[in-house]
């Protein structure tokens, strides 16, 4: 039994020569203990350089030079078995990911470059402040946007919103005028969830203040809803939409673009802690559920949601401003109305005082 002592946690240099002598003396990994910063050498010394040679794939020495750094303590046994494999039969090895000591060592060098890279980032970062001082960053109206501290947990409501002000989790940002947030006290024991921001909601900033909005404002007064008790927000934060010469005509969010999204959604859930969350139509459900739903189905009962979340599923008030004629907007308002009213008596805190 051969025990070699390195000195350093990420001694690659080490390792190699280690390595060269041992495959060179036809010593199997079972036969070797790997230690590192002991000084202890009660399994006697390497054995002699052979003079034999030996080439290995080229993908292995950046490879391993990467694994030294992981906090494994195996690592380095890991690295010489996958030497001795190679060596001895399995020139390929590296290339076959299934194999289970090739995964595990490769999902050690991506843990490793991924550190690597965040550290980077990092120091990029701080030389760039030091060498040059902030700008104040602008949305795409030019309006001053909210410092944001890299360093802030985000724990309330105005962190988020702020955090969210820069969101470039999907590509919808680029378009957008802004980043359109909910809107509501953090206590509120009722989340009302939309589908996205309009062209009005857009330009405002502020969600439920276009057309669909003032529909869902005088729906929250017939069915006694208080709407400064209640949060409501929207499942995307930002306008999606396809320009048609001045006009911005709106555009349904696919499903990346919903669970890119779902992150500032679960945010908000989280902090509000509400006691139940209303989905306002498929985009909104399919958010809070996490897979596609009816409305015509789900439409009208309590029901728990994705993460133990009850929920109720209504429409969307710009489902009523899209029907055909009056019979069907005025038949359908009602039973959006109905809805309301079945919330409000379900949190009777939410509605307006007598």
């Amino acid at each position: 039994m051969y025990r070699v002592d390195l000195t350093r946690e990420d001694a690659f240099e080490e390792f190699r020569d280690a390595a060269r002598a041992l495959i060179g003396a036809g010593v199997p990994p079972a036969d070797v203990n790997w230690r590192v910063g002991t000084g202890d050498l009660l399994g006697g010394e390497l054995p002699p350089q052979s003079g034999a040679t030996f080439n290995v794939p080229a993908a292995y020495v950046p490879l391993a030079e990467a694994v030294v750094c992981h906090s494994d303590p195996e690592r380095f046994a890991l690295l010489y078995e996958l030497l001795w494999r190679i060596t001895h039969g399995e020139r390929q090895l590296l290339a076959m990911a299934s194999d289970p000591l090739v995964h595990r060592v490769r999902r050690m060098e991506k843990s490793v470059r991924r550190d690597m890279h965040k550290m980077t980032a990092f120091g990029e970062r701080t030389r760039q402040m030091v060498a040059s001082p902030p700008t104040v960053p602008r949305n795409a109206r030019g309006i001053d946007l909210p410092a944001l501290n890299e360093a802030e947990e985000l724990v309330s409501l105005a962190a988020v919103r702020n955090a969210a002000a820069r969101c470039e989790r999907c590509p919808l940002y680029k378009n957008a005028t802004q980043t359109v947030f909910g809107e509501g006290p953090v206590d509120a024991p009722v989340v009302f969830v939309g589908e996205q921001p309009g062209d009005q909601e857009d330009l405002a900033g502020k969600p439920f203040v276009g057309p669909a909005g003032q529909m869902f404002d005088r729906a929250f007064a017939e069915a006694g809803i208080d709407r400064s008790r209640v949060y409501v927000t929207n499942a995307v934060k930002h306008f999606k939409f396809e320009p048609r010469g001045k006009r911005r005509i709106h555009q349904k969010p696919n499903n990346a673009e919903i669970d890119a999204c779902r992150w500032w959604l679960d945010k908000e859930l989280h902090l509000i802690k509400p006691r139940l969350t209303v989905a306002l139509g498929a985009t909104a459900a399919r958010a809070l559920t996490g897979r596609d739903t009816t409305i015509s189905r789900a439409r009208g009962r309590m029901m728990p949601l994705r993460d133990g979340v009850e929920g109720f599923i209504t429409v969307h008030p710009s489902f009523l401003l899209r029907l055909p004629d009056e019979a069907s907007k005025a038949r359908e308002y009602q039973r959006f109305v109905a809805d309301l009213r079945q919330v409000a008596q379900h949190l009777p805190e939410i509605t307006k005082a007598a």
